[in-house]
C-alpha cells in the first residue's frame, strides 16, 4: 500500500498545515491529551522559517511526540502555490483530513496585504486528487470575517461556518478532528506487511489498494465480507455466518500471532461438533481446507504440517 509504511514521508490520514511552532505544538499536545490514538495517523507541516531557534523547538516536538510524522518547510517546494500544493497532497491519505492555518503568514508566494489567499493551498490540494480528495478544515484566531473573504471561502468551496476558533483547541478543533477520523476512516485493517499485527485505520474504499498489497484479504465491511488478495483472480464474496468465513479468520489471525497453525482436529470439531470420530473430523477438515484452496491461485499458500493447517510464512494477509 502507498500511504501503508508509516516512516518517513508516508501518506497518513491527517495532514496539519501550520506557519507557526508554537501554534504546532500546543495543537499536537491537545490531541495528545483527548485523542493519543491519532498521534500515529498525524503528519504536521511546520512552514516556520529556518533558524536556530526553529530546530530546536523542532527537535523538541519530535522528541515528545515520536509518533507524529513532522514535515519541515525545507522538505517542502515553496517556490510557488502549485508546488506547495503537491508536496502537501503527497502527504495525505486519499479521502483523509486537511487542517490548515487561515492564514500562512510564511508563505513567500502569498502576499501579507491578501492573507485569506492562504485558502487556496487548501483549495488546490483537494484538487489534485480525482477520487476521494480529503476534507479541508481551516483553522483562525481572528475574531470574524469580513462578506468578502466569507464569499471567498463559498467560492472555493467551503463553508465559513466550518472555520474552526484556534483559541478552543479543546473543545472545538480537536474533537472535530476525532469526529471526522472516525466517520472517514471507521475500520482497521491488521497486517502482517511490516509489523506483525499492525493496525492501520482504512475505510471500504481502500479495500482495493490493501488487496493488491497483499496476497489473502479477509474484508468485513458495509458490503458483506470478501475474501481478496493477489491470489485470487478477483474478490470472493462470502456467506456471512458461514464456516468457511470462520476457517478464514482463525487462519488469518494464526498467521498475525504466529501460533503455528490450526489442529486438524479442531477445525473438524467447528463443522460437525466434538462427538464425531477423530476418522471423521480429519476428512472433515480435510474436505472444508480443499475448499479453502481451490479459490486460491496457489494451493500451497496453506499447509498441512504436525497435523495442523497454516497459511505459509511467506503468504501476506491482512484481515479486516
Amino acid at each position: 500500500m502507498r500511504w501503508a509504511d508509516e516512516a518517513g514521508r508516508s501518506r497518513r490520514p491527517i495532514v496539519v498545515i501550520e506557519d507557526h511552532l508554537y501554534h504546532t505544538a500546543e495543537l499536537v499536545q491537545a490531541l495528545a491529551s483527548a485523542a493519543p490514538d491519532l498521534l500515529p495517523q498525524l503528519t504536521v507541516c511546520v512552514l516556520d522559517g529556518a533558524g536556530p531557534d526553529t530546530a530546536a523547538a523542532f527537535a523538541d516536538l519530535r522528541d515528545r511526540h515520536p509518533l507524529v510524522c513532522l514535515i519541515a518547510a525545507t522538505q517542502l517546494d515553496l517556490t510557488s502555490q502549485g508546488g506547495c500544493a503537491r508536496d502537501l497532497a503527497k502527504l495525505v491519505r486519499p479521502g483523509g483530513i486537511i487542517v490548515q492555518d487561515i492564514q500562512l503568514s510564511t508563505l513567500p508566494f502569498i502576499p501579507a496585504d491578501r492573507w485569506w489567499e492562504s485558502i487556496y493551498l487548501g483549495a488546490t490540494i483537494r484538487g489534485l486528487f480525482a477520487d476521494r480528495a480529503p476534507v479541508v478544515r481551516f483553522c483562525s484566531n481572528k475574531r470574524g470575517y469580513d462578506a468578502t473573504f466569507g464569499k471567498d471561502l463559498i467560492e472555493a468551496g467551503f463553508d465559513p461556518r466550518d472555520v474552526m476558533d484556534k483559541t478552543a483547541l479543546a473543545r472545538t478543533v480537536v474533537p472535530t478532528m476525532v469526529q471526522l477520523f472516525r466517520a472517514r476512516f471507521p475500520l482497521t485493517v491488521r497486517t502482517s506487511a511490516g509489523e506483525s499485527g499492525r493496525h492501520l485505520p482504512v475505510a471500504d474504499a481502500d479495500r482495493a489498494d490493501v488487496e493488491a498489497a497483499h496476497d489473502l484479504v479477509l474484508w468485513r465491511g458495509a458490503g458483506g465480507p470478501t475474501l481478496g488478495g493477489r491470489l485470487l483472480d478477483s474478490p470472493a464474496s462470502l456467506r456471512a455466518g458461514s464456516a468457511e468465513i470462520d476457517t478464514w479468520r482463525l487462519l488469518i489471525e494464526d498467521r498475525l500471532a504466529q501460533r503455528g497453525g490450526l489442529p486438524v482436529v479442531e477445525v473438524g470439531q467447528r463443522l460437525v461438533g466434538s462427538d464425531a470420530e477423530r476418522a471423521e473430523l480429519t476428512n472433515l477438515a480435510a474436505r472444508h481446507v480443499h475448499g479453502l484452496r481451490a479459490r486460491l491461485l496457489r494451493d500451497t499458500a496453506i499447509v498441512t504440517a504436525d497435523h495442523r493447517y497454516a497459511i505459509a510464512p511467506d503468504v501476506s494477509v491482512a484481515i479486516v
